[in-house]
């Protein structure tokens, strides 16, 4: 099969979004031919890539949209116009190359997002979407928030809004399927949307997060990692760790990552009287975050909404039961005997929850080692990038059917994620 594929984000190594698309553009490459668009800014690290390792099945066409700007550098709204201005002289680089090549289909990867517009559905093949999750902060929980990152959610609740809109006769309307982590129901009527998490992990990964031991001596440690942004919910994993400290006085909660919510959290675990025992790492590279992993008992995530959750996904490949919300991805990637899924209700709800799990936890070591073991086994079974690929290759075969052959995308349906064995329990909708 003959694959064009929209990565606006790709480079190894280098973040969620382009891992994601590194992944699928590594994984395809052993069975199909593809030629991949990227934003120029990524040639470096690609190139790095290719030479230690070569795709000799993969074109690469780097696409330019405004010179002399990085978008990882550029403030929010250069990165937006950036973005859109790619997406347009991205629709014409692929034109040309379909009139050379005849695709069988289309991929766009990333940006995984539910309101930025990809044109590739505008071609005249079939047309895949991964659109990342749908769901927005709930209004209660802008409390926890400092009024920076409430004025961000705002501004990104709108966007889901008044530019999904556009979004949806852009992009959502021309596509022959659509991949999302979200319900269908967050959708709307009328679109074929299958839920599916987009992300996995590479051999090398595994083989570093499988050798991280379990800890078995020490006092109680939770962590969280991530950038410290409101909608990540660090603050409601300070507020229920608060409770757990009052009767563990010896416990600890880690945070690794930094961002524009660092002081409000720090003034938050200071205000609680459990500063001494909240400790905030900054970020750290890879392989030092790799080390403190095996120092940790349970990792937090207590996203508000998440595309994937890589964060979640390496603490339980490295044998570590989770806590998270049920939200978009961490609902496909959470399974009961490896962690616990919080519903997003309300804020009280969520905190007394993730207290309750810590302290159960806590008073039950044998039981979170063995849960850290079913998170591992999980985590490196499933959610390798080889079991991932398999999963989208049926998507593939799906949407380059000629239309009215008969294929509908399942409402709703789980088909494309059995469970893993018997035992494995989906914790989600069904």
């Amino acid at each position: 099969m003959k694959i064009l594929i929209s990565a606006f984000s790709c480079a190894p190594w280098f973040g969620s979004e382009p891992a994601i698309a590194w992944g699928v553009i590594r994984r395809l490459s052993a069975n199909h031919a593809l030629w991949v668009l990227t934003d120029v800014h990524n040639r470096p690290y690609i190139e790095a890539a290719l030479a230690r390792s070569p795709l000799p099945s993969v074109r690469f066409t780097f696409v330019r949209a405004i010179c002399k700007i990085e978008p990882a550098r550029a403030a929010g709204w250069v990165q937006g116009l950036h973005y859109l201005l790619w997406q347009l002289y991205a629709f014409f680089a692929a034109a040309a190359l379909h009139r050379r090549i005849r695709f069988d289909l289309a991929h766009h990867i990333t940006y995984g997002s539910s309101w930025l517009p990809s044109l590739l559905g505008w071609l005249p093949i079939p047309f895949l979407w991964s659109a990342g999750a749908r769901e927005t902060t709930p209004w209660n929980f802008y409390g926890v928030m400092s009024w920076r990152s409430r004025v961000a959610e705002l501004m990104r609740s709108s966007a889901v809004f008044f530019l999904g809109s556009l979004t949806r006769v852009l992009t959502a309307s021309r596509a022959r399927l659509i991949l999302s982590p979200s319900s269908p129901a967050a959708w709307g009527a009328g679109l074929p949307v299958q839920r599916f998490a987009l992300g996995g992990l590479q051999p090398e990964e595994i083989d570093l997060l499988r050798a991280i031991p379990e800890r078995c001596t020490g006092a109680f440690r939770a962590a969280s990692i991530g950038r410290l942004l409101g909608w990540k919910g660090f603050a409601l994993g300070i507020e229920a760790f608060t409770r757990l400290h009052r009767d563990h006085p010896d416990c600890e909660y880690w945070i690794f990552g930094d961002g524009p919510e660092r002081r409000h959290l720090e003034n938050l675990a200071r205000r609680r009287g459990c500063a001494s025992a909240v400790k905030f790492w900054g970020v750290l590279g890879r392989g030092e975050l790799m080390q403190q992993l095996a120092e940790m008992d349970v990792l937090v995530h207590p996203s508000l909404h998440e595309q994937f959750g890589y964060a979640l996904l390496e603490g339980m490949a490295a044998g570590k039961p989770v806590i998270a919300l049920d939200v978009g991805g961490p609902r496909r990637l959470v399974q009961e005997e490896g962690g616990r899924l919080i519903p997003r209700g309300k804020p009280e709800q969520v905190i007394r929850d993730i207290h309750r799990w810590l302290e159960h936890m806590a008073q039950h070591p044998a039981e979170r080692r063995e849960k850290g073991a079913n998170a591992r086994r999980w985590a490196c079974e499933r959610w390798n990038w080889e079991s991932v690929g398999e999963r989208l290759f049926k998507f593939y075969e799906r949407t380059a059917r000629p239309a009215g052959s008969g294929y509908r995308a399942p409402d709703g349906a789980d088909c494309a994620e059995p469970a893993l064995s018997p035992e494995a329990n989906w914790v989600g909708e069904p």
